[in-house]
């Protein structure tokens, strides 16, 4: 009996999963990778047969099979590693057993194309098309109006003891550098540093110049500790320049 659990522990819990992982061949399309969902496949299928296997075994169910019970669940485990059984096949029965419905197989692609680790500026604008750093340096924001509004003429943008905006380009560098940050987020924001009040530039920018990644440069602005003397507030992305 304890033989029959392990093996069937085993097979649910660390077998199928693998082979969902490595995208084994023996299956078509994988369509759950953790070991619940599979223990669920199973038992439905095995056990549940035309009900959820809940209602004809109590919980859990490792320590209430019977040999009998854990035998059906190991040979239908080896049967969806081996590929002799379909496994979205019994995972469509298993949930039409409780009222849900299998999502397509695009569904699921999309899925994973959204979650996967992609450079998201990448896909969004061509590379040929990013700009350099140098030229977003100096290219005006055409966000900013260069005269003054009519409403801000006679209110100051800002309190007339507010000295930090003045802070010269040279004491940026050394608060920067003296910070106990990393020194790829140092690199980045001693970068930013460069950019000249009413210019902007762009994630993709700054990665080309540091040789990095435009999500690595996002996130080495994350929690921007000296804003806003360190104008993480210039940088976009490249897509709403277009």
């Amino acid at each position: 009996m304890a033989t029959l659990q392990d093996d069937w522990k085993s097979l649910y819990s660390k077998t199928l999963p693998s082979l969902a992982v490595s995208r084994s061949p023996a299956q078509k399309v994988w369509p759950v990778h953790l070991d619940h969902c599979f223990a669920r496949i199973i038992l439905d299928n095995a056990i549940g047969i035309d009900r959820p296997w809940t209602s004809k075994l109590a919980s859990p169910a490792m320590k209430n099979m019977t040999p009998e019970q854990l035998e059906r669940c190991i040979a239908l485990g080896k049967a969806i590693a081996d590929g002799r059984e379909d496994l979205a096949d019994l995972d469509a029965i298993s949930l039409g057993l409780r009222g849900k419905k299998q999502k397509p197989a695009a569904d699921r692609k999309r899925k994973r194309a959204a979650t996967s680790p992609t450079n998201a500026e990448e896909k969004l604008l061509p590379r040929k098309r990013q700009l350099s750093i140098k030229s977003a340096l100096s290219t005006p924001n055409p966000r900013i109006n260069p005269g003054p509004s009519p409403a801000l003429t006679s209110t100051p943008l800002m309190p007339p003891d507010t000295e930090r905006w003045k802070t010269p380009r040279t004491d940026l560098t050394t608060l920067v550098t003296t910070s106990n940050l990393s020194s790829f987020r140092q690199r980045v924001l001693l970068a930013l540093c460069q950019v000249p009040r009413g210019r902007f530039t762009t994630y993709a920018a700054i990665s080309d110049h540091l040789h990095s990644s435009a999500r690595a440069v996002g996130n080495g602005l994350r929690n921007n500790p000296f804003a806003p003397i360190v104008p993480c507030h210039r940088v976009v992305v490249s897509h709403s320049l277009y």
